[in-house]
């Protein structure tokens, strides 16, 4: 990406202009220290208004926090440095938890609120009647920030966000729409590279989803209906995925077995590809009722000898998920008409139980916490023990760095980055100080030495590749100047700032090295972990008949959250295990297809005497044995009481209508656990199952 681009230009010209802004009425204003002002406008200044906007409404909420909970404790704690400095660190674990558990731009609340503490705290212990003041002051100079940083984004040739939630949405649906014409019209199990960028980009769209409506909210009302569609077509194009796997999955056992389309199934293709691609030839109702007459068609066929049980199936099976398709795409294409129902039946309760369908991983939550905790506690003894007077910056900035870099995988890389830019920032500062800022008699002439380094500063916070580093070099700049009312250039001191951040940082990286540093395929794997065991849980339910419609939404968008998880993660680091154990794909329509199943047909299955009972134990049973070791393979006695049952099934399935549906969900498990297992040979054991019947 070039450096000046327009939108960068214009970004960087107004966040200067915002710091200029915030720097000019500090000074007027007396506060205390406008660099705080200055570092919240760079901090806060994004590229779109409303992203702006929120993020400086939730730097507000974060920093007042902060002062409340400094404002509590610091009487009861002031005079005993160790029990301050492990109120201040359990503070900074316990908001930096709730943030990563948080997952949404709304998290930034919690985590300010954490290192807010520090920021307030640390540097006032040697003058304790100043801390409110000192609390005062930091909240009104990050007001006073982020009003200018929203107003002039807001107000001066301000870039609208609802476009590019638009445009993301778009993309993911036509990203889904070419994948699905490539599985029908090609040759399957071609597994390509370009295949794997596809799935990973439709992994990653939920979240760059979620994330663009929470700061199109701040837009408006022009962004109200643009968000409430799209929150519509983002419920139902979460399933792209694995009903795009269930495809190729079908369209290969099909391609392996040789099994020739028989008429209804290339006629449905046909009119399917011609629905996909021309929008003119877009009948949807038509396209569904094409659909259920095919499947209707084959059973007949089925039921005259024509084709085999195996093939039914795998026909049935395949052009069900070709009717999950056309359902999404009529969802994506006629979202207006949802648009009422967007809050009712069990939409709205999954809007209430958010919380419940999204991936956690406690575990790694608590080492970040932990790791947080023990770099603020540690620089904090360190300036203790080390009696230095500028050394409060140290557990600050340990504090800060082991926050701001707690959700990334391998966070120490990104740490070491980070260096550069306080470095660079300490470097930068000395020249202003020793050689700029002496001569500026004036504002004007203030504002005229820092705009060139404002500027720069500006394009790097607007180039993605070098947004980290400047946003460094934001951070720790206008303190490490200094500038205040009353402001004297001082070497020795900025040094010592210098130094005293940069030890708090190497804490914190050191720790996280130590600590917290995990590959990505050790994430994946946990999050593969989990979800047996949830899919443990929900078979647990099933059977015994305390399972819900809703815990079955629940659980499959529970399940997709962490196939998002892992499938990035399986890519950048690939491990034997996680390529043996799948992406949680195939265990999220298991659990799918055993609440369809039982729950939905266990009249059915009573009626006929059919007991499911040693099915799900040996089921189970496999289930426990992955989660101990993820290559772990499905055993034969899971693969004989899956044939068993089948075979029982198909039996009844000839003669009664109502058993053909748990026919099809049996062997949607079996498919998912044995999909390369040919069809059993039952004639031996149909005979005998029919001498039991006579």
């Amino acid at each position: 990406m070039k450096w000046f681009t327009k939108s960068a230009v214009l970004f960087s010209c107004k966040t200067s202009l915002a710091a200029f802004l915030a720097l000019t009425i500090a000074l007027l204003l007396n506060f205390e220290k406008p660099a705080w002002a200055m570092t919240s406008v760079f901090v806060t200044s994004q590229l779109y208004a409303a992203s702006t906007l929120s993020k400086s409404v939730f730097r507000l909420a974060g920093t007042v926090l902060g002062g409340i909970f400094i404002l509590l404790i610091y009487p009861e704690t002031v005079q005993s440095p160790l029990f301050f400095s492990f109120s201040v660190s359990l503070w900074v674990s316990v908001c930096l938890y709730l943030s990563l558990k948080d997952r949404t731009p709304k998290s930034y609340i919690f985590m300010l609120a954490g290192y807010s503490a520090a920021i307030m705290g640390f540097p006032e212990v040697t003058s304790p009647y100043a801390i409110t003041s000192t609390v005062i002051s930091r909240i009104e100079e990050i007001t006073l920030g982020i009003l200018c940083s929203s107003l002039i984004h807001r107000l001066i040739l301000p870039v609208p966000m609802q476009h590019l939630l638009s445009q993301n949405v778009n993309n993911w649906y036509k990203t889904a729409q070419k994948l699905c014409n490539d599985l029908v019209t090609h040759a399957p199990g071609r597994n390509t590279p370009e295949r794997e960028d596809i799935l990973i980009g439709m992994a990653n769209y939920p979240l760059n989803v979620e994330t663009l409506l929470t700061h199109c909210i701040y837009e408006g009302e022009a962004a109200r209906k643009v968000i409430r569609l799209v929150s519509i077509q983002y419920k139902h194009l979460t399933y792209l995925l694995p009903t795009l796997t269930a495809i190729e999955t079908r369209l290969s056992l099909l391609a392996d077995l040789k099994i020739v389309f028989p008429a209804p199934v290339n006629h449905a293709f046909q009119h399917f590809l011609l629905w996909l691609n021309f929008d003119i030839a877009r009948n949807t109702p038509a396209m569904k009722h094409l659909l259920e007459e095919s499947q209707l068609t084959l059973q007949k066929e089925w039921r005259e000898g024509k084709i085999t049980t195996e093939e039914i199936l795998l026909f049935t099976g395949l052009l069900e998920r070709l009717a999950n398709f056309v359902r999404i795409g009529d969802a994506f294409q006629n979202v207006s008409a949802w648009a009422a129902d967007l809050y009712s039946n069990c939409e709205a309760e999954l809007a209430k139980n958010s919380g419940n369908v999204r991936h956690t991983d406690r575990g790694l939550l608590l080492l970040s916490a932990v790791t947080a905790f023990m770099a603020t506690f540690l620089a904090s003894l360190f300036w203790i023990g080390s009696g230095w007077a500028d050394g409060a910056s140290a557990p600050l900035m340990a504090a800060i760095t082991s926050s701001f870099f707690a959700s990334i995988d391998s966070p120490v890389t990104p740490m070491r980055l980070f260096v550069k830019g306080v470095v660079i920032a300490l470097l930068i500062s000395l020249f202003y100080i020793a050689v700029l800022i002496p001569q500026a008699n004036t504002l004007q002439a203030l504002i005229i030495c820092l705009f060139p380094g404002l500027f720069m500063l500006g394009l790097a916070l607007a180039r993605p590749s070098t947004n980290l580093i400047g946003l460094s070099v934001a951070i720790q700049l206008p303190g490490f100047i200094g500038l205040s009312h009353h402001y004297v250039p001082n070497l020795i001191v900025t040094l010592n700032a210098g130094l005293s951040t940069l030890t708090g940082i190497v804490i914190a990286v050191a720790l996280s090295a130590i600590i917290r540093n995990k590959r990505p395929s050790w994430i994946a794997r946990r999050a593969v972990s989990m979800g047996i065991r949830d899919l443990l849980g929900f078979m647990k339910g099933v059977e015994r008949h305390s399972s819900s419609l809703l815990m079955r939404q629940q659980f499959i968008i529970r399940m997709l959250d962490r196939v998002n998880v892992i499938l990035p993660r399986k890519r950048l680091d690939p491990h034997p295990d996680l390529a043996a154990s799948g992406d949680l794909i195939a265990e999220t329509w298991i659990g799918a297809n055993c609440y369809d199943f039982y729950a939905r047909y266990h009249r059915e299955l009573q009626l006929h005497q059919l007991d499911s009972g040693q099915m799900f134990h040996e089921l189970s049973l496999y289930l426990r044995r992955k989660m101990k070791a993820l290559a772990t393979q499905p055993h034969q006695g899971l693969l004989d009481e899956l044939n068993e049952l089948l075979i029982r099934l198909e039996l009844l399935a000839l003669e009664d209508d109502a058993t053909f549906a748990p026919l099809v969900h049996l062997f949607n498990i079996r498919v998912s656990l044995f999909p390369h297992q040919r069809w059993p040979g039952y004639t031996s054991a149909r005979a005998s199952l029919q001498g039991e019947g006579g």
